[in-house]
């Protein structure tokens, strides 16, 4: 695996992981911590523990990953629960190496698709799934958890995208392993039909002013905060308007054949890119790069 990035095995393991989650989500009750006995049955089962330790001297986990054992659509198949990199040890590349050891673990193993959620507002998590992973979201569902008071859900409706990772496929595998982007993020901007109208606040943040109900182009945009972290706590308020404001169009694309394929950042904001296409064109897409470098 990834220099730092190990299997957690061990008690002392289990203990480290579960220390690291209370300081992602805080020691609020009812933080949505998976502790030492449930880590423990996790891995016994067939699950996946990994954990990352920067410059693998300490003891001190940085980085987590949790995964279940289950199936999807016939395929032996992972599914992610937990996920995080500490504050301190962001933008460093840690997050992309937890889940490239994450695939190379699944792939030795057989697996063919990790499914996760991902709050669809977190502009860095998606760019890491679509466009650096090659994943796509499928489904939009509301408040999935309920209202949750820990550091990372707390005043927000746990609205989320289904999605899924399809190891082998083409589309994974000109992102990973021919460092080729996805054909659709080739797109220009001229292609792409803008589904949100949207203004800077008084605070500096960007306010959602509209959301246009009607567009049939094949690939819309739909701006999303670029740190919703620091939106939540600098403006709870505004954090819930985009929540409420985008999940409607969200639920409507992802619902009439639309999937989430790629996130794109231009001019210091994000936007989540819709694409009008089935499936399996999607993740055959890069196909021919693939081929040709072969």
């Amino acid at each position: 695996m990834t220099t730092g990035v190990e299997l957690l095995e061990s008690l002392d393991d289990f203990l480290a992981c579960e220390h690291l989650q209370r300081r992602l989500l805080g020691e609020q009750a009812g933080a949505s911590i998976l502790g030492v006995p449930t880590l423990r049955a996790v891995a016994e089962s067939g699950g996946v523990v990994l954990g990352i330790r920067e410059g693998g001297l300490s003891r001190e986990l940085v980085g987590v990953l949790v995964d279940l054992a289950t199936t999807w659509e016939g395929f032996p198949a992972l599914f992610s629960v937990v996920f995080g990199v500490s504050p301190e040890a962001r933008n460093r590349g840690l997050g992309l190496a937890l889940r490239q050891a994450e695939r190379r673990s699944a792939l030795a193993q057989d697996i063919e698709v990790i499914r996760t959620w991902v709050d669809p507002l977190r502009s860095v998590e998606c760019h890491l799934l679509w466009n650096r992973l090659g994943a796509i979201g499928t489904r939009y569902e509301r408040n999935l958890f309920g209202e949750l008071p820990d550091r990372l859900h707390r005043g927000l409706a746990t609205d989320r995208v289904h999605v899924e990772w399809w190891l082998r496929s083409p589309r994974a595998l000109a992102l990973l392993e021919q460092g080729v982007s996805a054909m659709q993020l080739h797109a220009g901007l001229h292609e792409m039909a803008a589904a949100t109208r949207t203004s800077v606040g008084s605070a500096g943040h960007r306010v959602l002013v509209e959301v246009r109900s009607e567009t049939d182009a094949a690939n819309v945009l739909a701006e999303v905060p670029v740190d919703l972290d620091r939106l939540r706590d600098d403006d709870p308020a505004e954090a819930r308007k985009w929540r409420l404001g985008t999940r409607e169009l969200f639920e409507r694309l992802l619902s009439t054949g639309y999937l989430l394929g790629g996130l794109v950042h231009e001019g210091g904001r994000s936007f989540q890119l819709f694409v009008r296409r089935d499936r399996s064109r999607v993740l055959g897409e890069g196909e021919a790069r693939v081929r040709s470098v072969s």
